[in-house]
């Protein structure tokens, strides 16, 4: 059975450990969050909702910050351990490894490394904010599943947990998440969603590799989401 590949390899530099660019980026002076839950307080970061989700995306990667490889002892694929892994400074954010390493100027150490795409000016505020706030693990998690689409639900959870090795330069087990339909060689969405094989992976069904990588889950919310998707006929609305 195919399933969606645990390898995330990042060349030339390899060197991070146990979360590409997210383009539903929240707004830090009041916009909507990166996974859109209703009634959310839109002037708290929340580390689930916005956090985590940039770290799945770009640091907790096989390789990388995972669960697996650590490297240089640093685990970004949960709370309890990027707190432990010291990389976050509350009385001074911009001081923090963590924004020290995502703001270097070295491309032999900024993280994400090359090829990967640096964090947005908007993605570092965000967490810079969170750490004014206290670093809290803290989530809003009003999950509202009434309405599920493609472009509305789906699309954001796939840009925040999942592209970062599965986009369309390199598409890890040659499975790009961009987009709908697969191109060329490469399955698409409707390729993983049609066969399950998206579905089994990201709610860590026997049989399928788990995803994202690391043994950390998506949200209950966000499976039940992708679950109704799915189930609906996986639609591209």
């Amino acid at each position: 059975m195919v399933v969606l590949s645990e390898s995330c390899k990042h060349t030339p530099i390899d060197f991070m450990e146990d979360i590409v660019d997210t383009p539903n980026i929240i707004d830090t002076t009041g916009g909507s969050d990166t996974i859109d839950y209703s009634n959310c307080d839109p002037d708290t970061v929340y580390f689930e909702n916005d956090i985590f989700p940039i770290l799945i995306s770009n640091c907790a990667i096989s390789g990388c910050h995972d669960n697996a490889t650590h490297e240089e002892g640093i685990n970004l694929s949960s709370y309890t351990k990027v707190m432990s892994s010291d990389v976050v400074d509350i009385s001074d954010p911009w001081n923090s490894e963590l924004i020290e390493k995502a703001t270097d100027n070295d491309p032999d150490d900024i993280m994400p490394p090359p090829p990967m795409s640096p964090l947005s000016n908007a993605e570092i505020d965000l967490i810079v904010l969170w750490m004014e706030q206290g670093a809290l693990n803290n989530a809003c998690t009003d999950c509202d599943t009434t309405t599920v689409t493609f472009a509305e639900t789906i699309m954001p959870i796939l840009d925040a947990y999942c592209t970062g090795c599965h986009d369309n330069s390199s598409p890890s087990g040659s499975i790009d998440l961009t987009s709908y339909l697969g191109t060329g060689s490469n399955d698409g969405i409707y390729d993983v969603a049609a066969d399950g094989r998206l579905y089994g992976a990201i709610n860590h069904d026997a049989g399928f590799e788990p995803m994202p990588p690391g043994g950390t889950r998506l949200p209950d919310c966000l499976i039940d989401q992708m679950r109704i998707w799915v189930e609906d006929g996986y639609p591209d609305n």
